[in-house]
């Protein structure tokens, strides 16, 4: 068992390398626009909804470890591609192969830990150490991106090199992982199909699970437009420079990382459904003011905001992780993630173009206000959040 959640940590490390961080829009517009990048978003967010459930259910059905060797191989072998990438149609197609890889990842290292766990009698070990795990998502990236800063005023393309290198050693210790004995079903086409239809049920099994999942989803569709797109425009729009975006990324991160260890802390004091809502209102009122904040407090708005991004994601973990059978877990959290991106695919191209036309700042209020909506919604309907 030790054995597996220190892999896991390692991977985690790894797998985040981002060296990349904060300068890959100054990276995209040396092919494009704000329009374009709305495009590649599209498409990368495509991707991952058509292969979410598809690379849950094999995560169920094929083996977890299996299904993180293969996150790491398609992984590497995308940023290379982008790395190396002459124009806009190889920089899409860079994407596109990453995007399978993220697919692959995505949900599964959480449900091999959780397993892992389960088979032992631990799971109430859960929450300290995909905290743990999400701290370390995020303290990789800050090191990395601070580093990747420099690094591209120097090369442009040598952050995303080094990346490469860093999965495919993360590809090397996925091999060592011991896959957990959990429930387990037998592949077949008839059970694929089952197994895809049982991750959706999980989501809303009864009545108390199916307002969970809406507020979850009310909340993360916000979330997901403002992690993959708006807060590095923002931050070019703020008017922070490539070779120190970096730096300020990595603040963030680690600011971030802290803020995930009070997790635990904050599941004693209050109900699931409370700091989730609490959260929501918090990332809609910094996102309100954005239009009339300069260099300084629209920066410190970003960081605060991804703080609280970062820890919606770790509660979303949680309470699925809680609420699920192993053997459907993979499954109902790609599920979910799927779900949760497909706002942000009909968006994504007609939101560049928007920012373009009337500036990122606007587009994160009106964002915001559609937020407080969402949440204001969820007490008209009478759930019981709090």
């Amino acid at each position: 068992m030790q054995k597996n959640i220190k892999l896991a940590y390692f991977l985690t490390f790894f797998r985040f390398s981002w060296f990349w961080l904060g300068i890959w829009v100054f990276y995209y517009l040396r092919f494009t626009n704000y329009a374009g990048i709305g495009l590649i978003e599209t498409i990368m967010i495509l991707t991952l909804v058509i292969t979410e459930i598809p690379t849950g259910a094999i995560a169920d059905l094929l083996g977890k470890k299996n299904t993180i060797i293969a996150s790491f191989i398609f992984s590497a072998i995308g940023i290379y591609i982008m790395a190396i990438a002459l124009n806009f149609s190889t920089l899409i197609l860079s994407v596109f192969i990453l995007s399978i890889g993220n697919s692959l990842y995505s949900g599964t290292l959480e449900a091999f830990v959780y397993d892992t766990l389960k088979q032992y009698k631990l799971e109430n070990k859960y929450p300290k150490i995909i905290a743990n795990i999400h701290s370390i998502q995020l303290i990789s990236p800050a090191l990395c991106g601070a580093l990747g800063g420099f690094l591209y005023k120097f090369d442009p393309r040598s952050p995303f090199f080094l990346s490469a290198i860093f999965y495919f050693v993360g590809l090397i210790i996925t091999l060592f992982l011991t896959e957990p004995i959990v429930d387990t079903i037998k592949f077949s086409f008839k059970n694929y199909f089952l197994q895809t239809k049982k991750g959706l049920q999980e989501l809303f099994k009864n009545s108390f699970i199916k307002k969970q999942t809406i507020l979850l989803l009310s909340i993360g569709f916000i979330v997901v437009i403002f992690d993959s797109m708006m807060n590095n425009v923002l931050g070019v729009e703020f008017g922070i420079k490539a070779q120190y975006i970096g730096i300020i990324w990595a603040v963030m991160y680690f600011i971030s990382a802290i803020s995930l260890q009070f997790i635990p802390s904050f599941l004693k004091l209050f109900k699931d459904n409370t700091i989730l809502t609490i959260i929501g209102f918090l990332i809609a009122i910094t996102s309100i003011f954005s239009p009339i904040l300069g260099l300084v407090f629209g920066t410190i708005s970003i960081v605060y905001r991804y703080a609280l991004q970062s820890i919606f994601v770790s509660l979303t973990s949680i309470v699925i992780n809680k609420n699920t059978e192993s053997k459907y877990r993979a499954t109902t959290l790609s599920t979910f993630n799927m779900i949760n991106s497909l706002p942000y695919v009909c968006t994504a191209f007609f939101i560049g173009l928007l920012a373009d036309k009337f500036s990122a700042k606007n587009i994160t209020l009106y964002l915001g206000i559609i937020l407080i909506i969402l949440l204001s919604f969820q007490f008209n309907k009478k759930h019981d959040l709090p």
